[in-house]
């Protein structure tokens, strides 16, 4: 009997030593398996920290490069503003005498150039619409003698030389000029709808009513300003897509084919 119970005693010393080492053993790995953890998740962060100070960044240089790009769009345009462009002038005439043919073409219009105020003119190149002659362009020596000009010649109705139908208009840079196509739906909804505006340079449109300037800069401020004015806008994206595909008209109103051009402008 006593022998029994000192081989169970001793079974039972032996089963408390295994659960102990067992216990031990899982509490060791237990503790290791923690520290992975631990490790991990401080890695985690780290992470994040990263992510979000590289979208940080991102942010950043997306604002510093639009801004580049605004100032890079405004410097050219403003290299432009002492520029004219000319649509309808025939091919007939020489690139040599373009100045002078330019100059009585402002004069019969009523605009008084001297030659010492013009810098240079040329042509453009082929703008592909059906052998229509090539735009010609011309730098004034001075800003204010373009305005001058400028304002002149579009008060003109019937706007020729030699009997030829001829447009002008200003010389903006190819942004400038996408942004003022995505704006041309726009206006055209508000000739449709009788609302007296004209273009704020470069590009935004502008209103009064009720004794208020309202105005748009961009596609998102010109829909809030339909809404405002009870307008509807439901294919206005579609529509501003057509423009991005359209070519650049040479002018308003009826073209030398005698096709009809919708106004993009209220002004006479």
């Amino acid at each position: 009997m006593a022998k029994n119970i000192k081989e169970l005693s001793e079974q039972i010393s032996t089963l408390q030593n295994t659960i102990l080492s067992f216990q031990e053993k899982v509490t060791t790995e237990l503790n290791s398996l923690w520290g992975d953890i631990s490790k991990l998740s401080s890695e985690i962060m780290s992470i994040k920290q990263t992510a979000v100070s590289a979208k940080e960044l991102a942010t950043s240089n997306k604002q510093k490069i639009e801004q580049l790009s605004r100032q890079v769009t405004d410097l050219s345009d403003r290299h432009r503003r002492a520029n004219i462009i000319f649509s309808g002038i025939s091919e007939d005439i020489a690139a040599k005498d373009l100045e002078e043919s330019l100059i009585e073409l402002m004069e019969t219009n009523g605009a008084e150039v001297q030659p010492q105020e013009v810098e240079r003119a040329h042509r453009l190149f082929r703008n592909g619409k059906g052998g229509a002659p090539r735009d010609v362009i011309i730098k004034f020596t001075t800003e204010k003698t373009q305005q001058r000009v400028f304002k002149t010649l579009k008060k003109k109705k019937d706007l020729s030389y030699k009997g030829r139908k001829v447009w002008v208009r200003q010389d903006f840079c190819p942004e400038t000029l996408r942004k003022k196509n995505l704006m041309r739906p726009y206006a055209q909804k508000l000739h449709a709808n009788n609302i007296k505006f004209s273009w704020g340079y470069p590009h935004s449109t502008i209103i009064f009513r009720d004794g208020k300037r309202l105005f748009a800069r961009d596609p998102k401020e010109a829909k809030a300003l339909l809404n405002q004015l009870n307008i509807t806008t439901a294919d206005m994206e579609e529509q501003e897509m057509e423009a991005l595909d359209s070519e650049t008209s040479p002018g308003e109103g009826t073209s030398e084919r005698g096709e009809k051009r919708p106004r993009t402008d209220s002004r006479d």
